[in-house]
């Protein structure tokens, strides 16, 4: 049996995972500790950061939230309709 993802739960599910995922980095950011967890991630890798985190800024934060769940959202249909698509 073929479970179907219905279009609108699945771009939900997508786009509030991706928000929340940046949600996270802004909190991170409005903290003051992305710039330390940045240079360890890198330093992980063997790297080193050539970014500097900016000053927190609402505005942008509202913009990083709605373009990532827009994303996480188109993905999200294009998923269902992929998976509709292969199980017919």
């Amino acid at each position: 049996m073929t479970t179907y993802y219905s279009p609108l739960k699945t771009a939900l599910i997508g786009g509030l995972t991706l928000s929340a995922l940046h949600a996270c980095w802004i909190m991170l950011v409005a903290s003051g500790w992305a710039q330390p967890i940045l240079d360890f991630v890198f330093k992980l890798h063997m790297l080193n950061s050539p970014f500097i985190v900016q000053p927190f800024s609402l505005l942008l934060s509202l913009d990083l939230i709605a373009l990532t769940f827009a994303v996480g959202a188109f993905y999200g249909i294009v998923f269902s309709l992929i998976k509709k698509l292969i199980h017919q």
